[in-house]
């Protein structure tokens, strides 16, 4: 990383940071733009060319965390699509437990707030087809098969419960022991997949 981009990327986390503390204190609807530019000590029009709404501040740490695709791809080339999905699922519960004060923080200020909610639905339905394209790749498959939607899906069912499991425990159990329970129970075939009868 050079110079400039080592300088870009502390500008932005300071940015990332004061707008957290002034979200957590004064909440995150009374805090304006103006105000999170002057706390992180940086010109209105710096702050917009980072961040160029306060809802994509607030979702900034946990968008990243929901990009499965790369780490999905990483893994693929050395082990089954199968097994690369679960280091997918682990990496990101390391993440959410690496920043488990923030994420904790971010997820009570987006239940607060309703266009941070609504957009980070549109962010992981993006990061889900993201996740397709790999998998339909990988598969030789088409994006929209039924078998590459549904694997992509559960993916995300599972790390959307293991948050919900995690923060409801305020983070007292670890997101990659949830995870690693979930995954053991996928093994143990505890989780009922709906089976049609067969025919006598």
């Amino acid at each position: 990383m050079g110079l400039r981009a080592k300088k870009a990327e502390k500008t932005r986390k300071r940015i990332l940071t004061e707008a957290l503390q002034l979200f957590k204190r004064d909440g995150y609807e009374q805090t304006t733009m103006e105000v999170i530019a002057d706390a992180a000590e940086v010109s209105p029009s710096t702050l917009y060319r980072y961040f160029p709404s306060k809802d994509l501040i607030l979702l900034d740490p946990i968008s990243g965390y929901l990009d499965f695709s790369a780490t999905f791809s990483g893994h693929s080339a050395n082990l089954s699509v199968e097994e690369a999905l679960a280091e997918a699922a682990l990496a990101w519960a390391k993440r959410q437990d690496t920043n488990a004060e923030e994420i904790l923080l971010v997820r009570s200020l987006i239940d607060q707030a309703p266009i941070p909610r609504a957009r980070l639905w549109d962010i992981a339905y993006q990061k889900q087809r993201d996740l397709n394209a790999r998998l339909a790749e990988k598969l030789h498959l088409r994006e929209d098969d039924l078998q590459v939607e549904l694997s992509a899906r559960l993916l995300f069912t599972i790390i959307g419960t293991v948050a919900d499991h995690w923060r409801a425990n305020a983070a007292k159990s670890s997101s990659i022991a949830y995870t690693k329970k979930v995954l053991r129970m996928f093994d143990e075939h505890k989780v009922l997949i709906p089976r049609k009868a067969p025919r006598q």
